[in-house]
């Protein structure tokens, strides 16, 4: 989970109840956006209902998820909790059981906790690789938003779906370069079939492994996914 400022024309007065709650601390108009997405940088909830000025944390508390996730009551934050699952995010927010923090100050010489906090932010660069490639994906987020202000939440949110479909409908994963049909073929690579050549400097032949996986890979036809810009 994380939050990004959405650019925007400054709102009029007629539009808000006042226009300074828009100017971010990052020195422009915006609304502040909260999602989560899963590892396949998918969005699984988005939230815009804040001005800019606003704490992500402020962001969160008012939104149906953090109202959920504070009623330790509610059926699933106890399944969630039960399980042992939460959500990853960063100083911004507070704590909790179904919500896991970074420590402060890096762990404070804490080895563990140091540790810790490096492996929870190797979880959580997920959401920012998210906000870029929605970002980068979508032009009308490159210049600050112009429409009526009421229309500029419904816009934000067909960007995230819209990612979303995207990324429902983008190269098959690696996963599944080689599937049962093609097993056949990936056992016939064996040693027999790739002699060992002999390495050269800095291993530029490869491993064995490395070119049976090279070897399945251009059995199954398949070629580089295209990068999305």
């Amino acid at each position: 989970m994380d939050g990004i400022a959405i650019r925007q024309k400054r709102p009029s007065a007629t539009e808000v109840t006042c226009t300074k709650d828009y100017w971010n601390r990052k020195g422009f108009f915006a609304l502040n956006d909260q999602a989560v997405c899963d590892s396949n940088y998918v969005f699984t909830w988005m939230s815009c209902r804040t001005p800019g000025s606003s704490h992500d944390s402020t962001e969160l508390a008012v939104s149906d998820l953090g109202l959920l996730l504070s009623d330790r009551r509610n059926p699933l934050t106890m399944t969630l909790i039960a399980d042992g699952l939460c959500i990853a995010a960063d100083e911004a927010y507070a704590d909790s059981e179904v919500l896991t923090v970074p420590w402060p100050g890096g762990g404070g010489g804490d080895m563990w906790r140091d540790g810790y906090n490096f492996y929870q932010s190797s979880a959580r660069i997920h959401i920012e690789q998210a906000f870029g490639q929605l970002v980068w994906r979508w032009g009308i987020l490159w210049r600050p938003l112009r429409m009526p202000f009421a229309k500029r939440p419904l816009v934000i949110k067909a960007a995230f779906l819209l990612h979303n479909f995207c990324r429902d409908n983008d190269a098959v994963p690696l996963a599944a370069l080689v599937d049962a049909a093609d097993d056949r073929a990936r056992m016939d690579l064996n040693e027999s079939n790739v002699p060992d050549a002999p390495r050269t400097r800095a291993g530029q032949a490869g491993s064995r492994l490395r070119r049976r996986m090279t070897a399945a890979v251009e059995s199954a036809g398949r070629v580089r996914p295209p990068v999305h810009r």
